[in-house]
């Protein structure tokens, strides 16, 4: 078993108390092991949002650790954007989940990127299937039109956070096929590459638990809870294409502001 599945099967049931003994019985290094038990606590609100943590000798103290293990667990959560080190003043917990707001359309790659991540696509798969039932219903197309499928994972800083798949009536993207591994953002590519303009989208958000495949292509435990939209967008009346989008949980955010009461 490697490293990454070593540290999926003791991430969620470590305790502080017991991790000293699992690292000295050499199966994961003594930072990693301090870096994931920082990180749990940081998910879970132990260690809040715009607090500094405990002290380096504190944490020392906590974890029983050199103070070299403690920094190059320090450099790595610094490394993924949990937390800023402020020199002469400690190290406080940053806001890592990126927040997308859904009074406009915009994507889940353009969200993060002007949250500052570095966003990159990993194994983009681009085929044609043929419209079923409930594409055709969604596209506006009769059940058989071709379509063109786009299969992808998105990283932040390396690390997969998203599966997206994408549809849309080939007749709008000829030879899309061509440009797979070619662009990161759909939305950005479809409105330079086919001049299709997104006008408005409507979305289904629900919360799902990560199946084995799924959560072998973002690299978490099964069952870890995913964020899931599933989105057509439109120009004017007309449905260009369809998102189907599951990201983790722990990373992201939808945030919406309404006016008026329904009753």
């Amino acid at each position: 078993m490697n490293m990454l599945k070593e540290r999926r099967n003791y991430e969620n049931q470590l305790l502080p108390c017991d991790f000293h003994n699992y690292f000295t019985m050499g199966k994961v290094p003594a930072y990693m092991v301090v870096h994931d038990l920082i990180k749990l606590k940081i998910k879970d609100g132990t260690y809040p949002v715009s607090e500094f943590l405990p002290t380096e000798p504190e944490l020392e103290k906590i974890y029983k650790v050199s103070r070299t293990t403690i920094r190059t667990a320090m450099e790595i959560l610094k490394d993924e954007g949990l937390v800023e080190i402020r020199q002469g003043r400690g190290t406080i917990v940053l806001d890592s989940r990126a927040i997308q707001s859904l009074n406009k359309v915009t994507s889940v790659t353009e969200c993060l990127r002007n949250r500052g991540f570095d966003v990159r696509t990993k194994s983009m798969y681009i085929d044609v299937i043929h419209a079923t039932e409930r594409l055709g219903k969604e596209l506006n197309q009769p059940i058989g039109t071709p379509i063109a499928r786009i299969q992808r994972i998105q990283l932040i800083n390396g690390k997969p956070i998203a599966i997206i798949k994408d549809y849309l009536p080939y007749a709008l993207v000829p030879n899309i096929e061509q440009f797979t591994n070619k662009f990161n953002g759909l939305y950005e590519f479809l409105e330079q590459q086919y001049h299709l303009e997104i006008e408005s989208a409507d979305d289904k958000i629900f919360a799902k638990s990560a199946d084995f495949a799924e959560s072998e292509m973002l690299a978490v435990l099964p069952g870890t809870a995913l964020l899931c939209i599933q989105r057509i967008c439109y120009k004017g009346a007309e449905p260009i294409f369809s998102d189907d989008v599951c990201i983790l949980g722990d990373q992201y955010e939808l945030s919406i502001s309404s006016n008026g009461r329904n009753k």
